[in-house]
């Protein structure tokens, strides 16, 4: 039951919230072109969030891939291997992944460490932001894919 509500939790975090996010971004964005295309004036904070919106999406949507189990050139190489092997290589590319991951939570770390007083001009948000998202996103991706490794772990004992 526990990795049951760990797995919604995740989803949620990984799937819905892009999914609003992008709907966000592509409202702001479309607000943007009708000012600038009707009124001769843009939103003069709609670019820095747009690209806010988008790093969210993208960081907290790959972990929503990754959560359901679609990440492509994993399984792509993965599911053509003889049935035999593929419990080995799906740890394998777990493992990699993780460490990826986590390689990749450290230099977001640097980044945040590094841009920790710089600013978006318009919206005056600290721009580690970002990096704080790619951080986030890549902790969904190792929580996902423990995730994944106790659920398959679950079924072979049963």
């Amino acid at each position: 039951m526990p990795l049951k509500i760990l797995r919604e939790m995740i989803e949620f975090l990984a799937v819905v919230v892009p999914a609003l996010l992008l709907a966000a971004l592509i409202g702001i964005v479309m607000a943007d072109v009708v000012a600038r295309n009707f009124f001769s004036m843009s939103i003069m904070w709609a670019q820095e969030l747009a690209v806010v919106l988008m790093a969210a999406t993208v960081w907290l949507g790959l972990a929503g891939a990754s959560v359901q189990g679609q990440l492509f050139g994993i399984s792509l190489f993965v599911d053509k291997l003889p049935p035999r092997l593929y419990p080995f290589a799906r740890l394998l590319a777990d493992i990699l992944t993780m460490l990826i991951a986590a390689l990749v939570i450290r230099a977001a770390y640097a980044q945040i460490s590094t841009a920790r007083f710089t600013t978006f001009l318009t919206l005056g948000w600290p721009k580690w932001i970002i990096a704080a998202l790619l951080a986030t996103g890549m902790a969904l991706v190792i929580l996902g894919r423990l995730l994944e490794m106790a659920e398959s772990l679950r079924k072979v004992r049963s």
